[in-house]
């Protein structure tokens, strides 16, 4: 049974390394599971590299709950793939049988983590996507895994419009404690981190338009995300996640119960941290200036 809930970005591939920052003595790995807000990356090089992080996983005793990024391949896509109701999250999730540590949680779906309720949103946008074409000569037109293969690249890496209009019908009106998304509402987007070298008129920023929408058709109390490799707290509520691991039931308590953001002053925040009007909870930027 899985007792400790905690919280951590993008380990693209090392997630042992990211695991091995745990104090086993505290989280007991056979009570502790850990979500990946996306890019978790073992389903990336799509060969023996993969494989052998699977197996270091699984072997490792803890658990880990994967949201789909936009560096991977979508499980669905994998060859042997199941699906079954997992009772330790209140819901249908994705798992290879060779390594059962390793779950795939689905797009739209309301999961239970301990005892919060926690919405999946899964995909983004590659801004690095023609320099990683542009190093093989293919056009991202070719066979889907010849490009993921050579350039790393997956072609449906974000959602689709048909997945997008469906999630907005799922989701509307729905209550959360959490939301955990690869990328965030475009009005959040931490601009500050953008790629100096990337050209940002080429980005598509279809997803985030569509959650900027998508975040005022339903309540949310915290929403957690990655993708932008940073750690830091961009709006009240918000929280971009990288290299940190939190316990869940420490991000809850930052913003209700104890409000421990009022005495958590060394933890990094946005630069447009005190924008009004970007989410719901103006009322705890009163409470703090």
């Amino acid at each position: 049974m899985i007792k400790n809930w905690l919280v951590t970005g993008d380990t693209h591939g090392r997630v042992m390394e990211r695991l091995s920052q745990i104090d086993s003595d505290k989280y007991i790995p056979d009570e502790t599971a850990i979500i990946i807000l996306g890019d978790a990356g073992i389903n990336y090089f799509l060969n023996k590299t993969d494989v052998k992080n699977k197996k270091s996983i699984q072997a490792s005793g803890y658990t880990i709950y994967c949201v789909r990024g936009n560096h991977e391949m979508r499980p669905e896509r994998l060859p042997a793939i199941n699906c079954a109701f997992d009772f330790e999250v209140q819901g249908i999730v994705r798992y290879e049988e060779d390594y059962p540590h390793i779950k795939y949680l689905v797009n739209n779906q309301i999961y239970k983590f301990g005892d919060y309720s926690a919405l999946v949103i899964e995909g983004a946008y590659s801004v690095d996507k023609y320099y990683r074409l542009a190093g093989t000569g293919l056009t991202g037109e070719e066979d889907y895994e010849l490009v993921a293969k050579k350039a790393g690249w997956f072609k449906d890496e974000q959602l689709s419009a048909e997945e997008m209009n469906f999630a907005t019908l799922v989701i509307k009106n729905k209550q959360v404690d959490f939301v955990l998304s690869h990328t965030c509402p475009l009005s959040w987007q931490p601009v500050d981190l953008f790629l100096s070298a990337v050209n940002q008129s080429t980005v598509d920023n279809t997803m985030e338009k569509w959650l900027d929408s998508l975040k005022n058709e339903f309540q949310w109390k915290i929403w957690l995300f990655g993708h932008f490799h940073k750690d830091r707290i961009e709006r009240p509520h918000v929280e971009q996640f990288f290299q940190d691991i939190q316990p869940i039931d420490s991000i809850y308590n930052r913003w209700y119960g104890e409000k421990t953001i009022h005495k958590e002053w060394y933890l990094e925040k946005s630069p447009n941290y005190y924008l009004k009007g970007d989410t719901p909870f103006d009322e705890d930027l009163k409470e703090e200036l």
